[in-house]
């Protein structure tokens, strides 16, 4: 049964609907969720202009999210987080690029590859592969690149990274250390006389919302080590290893960011772009800004949302969260759609109407297979139930 809240605003017929919904994780990219919506609405409605927002917080779809936005793709090589090499897209438009790790080193391809973590690949995973398509936009002429730094396989501090940027991590004999956190325990030596020399003129930003530091019970290899294979003993070692790291590194640049806000991001890449001078910057407010999604939403007359599963941490700032506070701050009603619904009663209140897909699909692996159709019957549904005019 489709769900209904909140009567208090109603849609202009008149003005567009805007449809802005993140990634349906497992099943839909945000762009194929909004397309989705997209065609359902039209299907009831076909005379409503509908725009579609693809967005993303910086993980899985931040460049399908910023091709959307009027960049290019363009295409290179680079390692996975397992040592396979296969060809990404990066984003850029002008001297802008954008880059998403979880695509050049990200656990989705590590899975992929390798199958399902284990504490023998956390350890050894590398962020090589960042660095690798940093370096190529660097060769591009790219001034501006941000780094959306979500869904990372790897917990080495950005090693990797930093050695494909020109940085050698040295043993006691002087012999390049091995990959990952695992590695991380051999560094005798850092040398930065060789990172690559655009950077100086480049600014460099993260798209993140993690908030961790580098180390401790709230750091990158304790809270985030476990999803990406680490067990016990290995957060152990990961964490022995990232410490020593960021002892030589900022002893080296004379400048200490291990206990900065989203240090802990990327399993430590986020302190590496910091050390390298990149400044932080909210993953969700990096896509909706190449988006212009405020003035879009501003004008609209209805704003569709929604992710996978709307709970209580949808409410706290992600990503379907901020487009409901800027719809909201401009007077626009925000319907919300997803696969499940776990927000309790006196919350679902924050939006308008809630479509979502366990009301119509009990079986959650139909649900996620048939996502996409399921999707755009639900919207098509719901608008011809006239509650758009």
């Amino acid at each position: 049964m489709l769900t209904c809240h909140a009567e208090g605003m109603r849609p202009d017929p008149n003005a567009p609907v805007v449809v802005a919904v993140d990634s349906f994780k497992g099943s839909l990219s945000s762009g194929k969720a909004c397309r989705a919506v997209q065609r359902g609405f039209s299907a009831a409605d076909p005379d409503r202009e509908v725009l579609t927002i693809p967005v993303a917080d910086g993980g899985e779809g931040t460049v399908e999210a910023v091709l959307a936005a009027g960049f290019h793709a363009v295409t290179v090589k680079c390692h996975g987080a397992t040592g396979d090499l296969a060809e990404v897209d990066y984003a850029l438009r002008d001297d802008k690029a954008v880059i998403e790790m979880a695509t050049c080193c990200g656990l989705e391809r590590a899975d992929r590859v390798s199958g399902s973590p284990t504490p023998r690949r956390g350890l050894a995973a590398s962020s090589r592969g960042l660095g690798e398509v940093i370096a190529a936009a660097l060769r591009r002429g790219a001034t501006d690149i941000t780094v959306g730094v979500g869904g990372s396989a790897s917990t080495d501090g950005g090693a990797g990274m930093l050695e494909a940027l020109g940085v050698r991590l040295l043993d006691k004999k002087l012999a390049p250390i091995s990959p990952g956190a695992a590695g991380l325990t051999e560094l005798s030596r850092l040398d930065l006389s060789g990172l690559n020399r655009k950077l100086s003129g480049v600014k460099l930003t993260v798209a993140c919302d993690v908030t961790s530091p580098l180390l401790g019970p709230n750091g990158a290899a304790t809270v985030f080590g476990p999803q990406k294979g680490l067990d016990e003993e290995g957060i152990a070692i990961a964490e022995a290893g990232l410490t020593r790291l960021a002892d030589l590194m900022e002893a080296a640049i004379g400048s200490a960011y291990r206990d900065d806000p989203g240090s802990g991001a990327a399993g430590g890449v986020g302190w590496a772009l910091r050390c390298l001078g990149a400044k932080y910057r909210p993953g969700a407010a990096a896509m909706l800004g190449w988006a212009k999604a405020v003035s879009k939403i501003s004008g609209a007359g209805l704003v569709i949302t929604g992710e996978g599963r709307i709970d209580q941490q949808t409410l706290l700032g992600k990503l379907p969260d901020t487009i409901r506070k800027i719809a909201l701050d401009a007077g626009v009603p925000v319907w919300a759609v997803c696969g499940q619904c776990d927000l309790p009663e006196d919350k679902r209140g924050a939006f308008q109407r809630i479509i979502c897909l366990s009301d119509i699909e009990a079986d959650p692996e139909v649900s996620m297979a048939q996502a996409g159709s399921l999707l755009s019957a639900a919207v098509e549904q719901a608008v011809r139930e006239g509650l758009v005019r």
